[in-house]
């Protein structure tokens, strides 16, 4: 039987995908939508995790699914935003944060071939906060100004490019340091194993 947090981690990527669906519809009405179900699925994010560590329910498809979630719900938020040009999302920041997590889903599989599983951190849970607060606020704007058409200062409305500067920057610096962090792993997977020879311990990484 599927545990709750894995259940919750399910919501949430299906919550992500929601987002996705209604600001790329463009209609203003499904803003609001698309800022509650974040909202929702962000909860989700921290109250799966807390029930798991209550009742000891760390499962290994809960710790491969877990960042899989969060990946749906912060991209799918980001990309479909650059399609709404007044935001002037920078669509090469989006670009890096998508190299990174992808380089982190390389990692996960190396370690996976290897007999390791990588879950997430604190570095990984702050990385997640940044991106998704900057994303929540991000969606806010669009919110206020469009589906409330309120009349919000140039100020206000340039910053969804500095927020997604700001997650950029956070997600490139711990996918840095995470890199850093599995030189042994990585040095291990170069050559063929020799037979016998056992992984390399490694700390545990973030999404």
């Amino acid at each position: 039987m599927m545990t709750l947090p894995n259940k919750l981690t399910l919501a949430r990527g299906a919550m992500g995908l929601a987002t996705f669906a209604c600001i790329c519809t463009r209609r203003p009405p499904l803003y609001a939508a698309a800022l509650v179900l974040y909202i929702a699925a962000t909860i989700t994010d921290g109250v799966d995790g807390y029930i798991a560590r209550r009742t000891g329910s760390h499962t290994p498809f809960g710790a491969l699914a877990d960042p899989i979630a969060d990946k749906i719900l912060v991209l799918g938020a980001l990309i479909a935003c650059t399609h709404i040009r007044w935001l002037a999302i920078p669509i090469w920041a989006v670009f890096l944060i998508i190299v990174r997590e992808l380089t982190m889903g390389g990692l996960r599989a190396l370690a996976g071939a290897q007999g390791r599983i990588l879950s997430a951190d604190r570095w990984g849970k702050w990385k997640m906060g940044i991106q998704s607060g900057s994303n929540i606020a991000i969606l806010l704007i669009l919110v206020l100004a469009d589906t409330a058409n309120l009349p919000l200062p140039q100020e206000i409305r340039r910053l969804p490019w500095a927020l997604t500067l700001l997650s950029m920057a956070v997600t490139v610096w711990s996918g840095a340091l995470y890199l850093r962090q599995s030189r042994r792993l990585l040095e291990s997977s170069w050559g063929p194993r020799r037979p016998g020879a056992h992984p390399p311990s490694e700390p545990r990484h973030s999404s």
